[in-house]
């Protein structure tokens, strides 16, 4: 899944700029395009990017949006990073998303940095919140401290993989899942979370069976979806979702169908109307296994 990746503002630039440096690649070409909106100079100077790449505008959004549609890159979403603290990224960030939906078919993604309620209000949060849903179709919602970064990094690493085949090790998953059924999981009334767990895989000693070693990786496999649930991009009502999303990425051997189908029955449990997606993305050799958890249309916060 290509995205076209959007910073706004210092933070939401920032975090661009360490998706076009740490972004995962797939046949040696990047899957964040990654460009960067700020009204400052100085911090544009701060920017690491080709200069191509950096934007910088004071009210008027045109010039972004121009240049947007003309940009000569292969996407299949556009992702648009801000923090709700920072009121020109805020306000910039409504005005782009109403313009590219006008210019772009592809889909409108935000990726929302959520302070703490010391810095905004409640009411001010859930305004700001709804103005930005009715604007995206979808809006992925992150706490908004420092830590977040490495967070992110991680899920969107994972989750742009999906759809995505490497030409080099020419293996699919047991179950392939593609950017469509991404979009079709996140497409929802209320917003996004996202949780993540990874584990490092020692290796199995070679007199164990093969049986116990399936036992293993499927034990394993659960205790991922338990600890993703329990760590989540934002505190959200998950039990609410509508809709949800398993991509586990391991090597091919750690991957079974017993584990797969313990994890749907997990969140199938949550409640009986959620519809659910699910696949794998294989990592030949890999000594790491990930698990990245989308719920949609939540729509109750647990903010502190």
């Amino acid at each position: 899944m290509r995205l076209l990746t959007l910073g706004i503002g210092i933070r939401g630039a920032k975090i661009a700029e360490m998706l076009a440096k740490k972004g995962t690649k797939v046949n040696k070409v990047s899957l964040f395009k990654s460009y960067v909106v700020l009204n400052d100079p100085d911090a544009l100077k701060k920017i690491s990017l080709p200069e191509e790449k950096k934007m910088f505008v004071l009210k008027d959004v045109s010039g972004v949006v121009n240049r947007l549609a003309n940009i000569q890159e292969i996407t299949e979403g556009n992702l648009i990073i801000f923090s709700l603290e920072d009121e020109f990224g805020y306000s910039t960030a409504l005005e782009i998303c109403e313009k590219v939906k006008e210019i772009s078919d592809e889909h409108v993604i935000t990726l929302v940095l959520v302070p703490a309620l010391d810095d905004l209000s409640l009411n001010e949060l859930k305004k700001k919140v709804r103005d930005i849903r009715i604007r995206s179709e979808v809006t992925f919602l992150f706490k908004g401290d420092q830590k977040t970064d490495e967070f992110i990094l991680k899920t969107f690493n994972l989750l742009a993989l999906a759809g995505e085949i490497d030409l080099k090790k020419k293996i699919a998953g047991e179950v392939v899942i593609d950017t469509s059924d991404v979009f079709n999981a996140l497409r929802s009334d209320g917003f996004s979370v996202i949780g993540y767990a990874e584990k490092r895989i020692p290796f199995l000693n070679s007199l164990k069976t093969s049986a116990e070693m399936k036992a293993v990786r499927t034990k394993r496999m659960i205790e991922l979806v338990d600890e993703a649930m329990n760590n989540l991009s934002i505190e959200g009502d998950i039990k609410d979702s509508s809709s949800a999303l398993i991509l586990y990425s391991a090597n091919p051997q750690e991957i079974t169908m017993e584990g797969l189908f313990a994890a749907i029955s997990k969140i199938e449990s949550l409640n009986e109307k959620i519809v659910l997606r699910y696949g794998d993305y294989p990592v030949p050799g890999s000594r790491k296994a990930s698990l990245v958890l989308l719920f949609s249309g939540v729509r109750k916060l647990r903010i502190s």
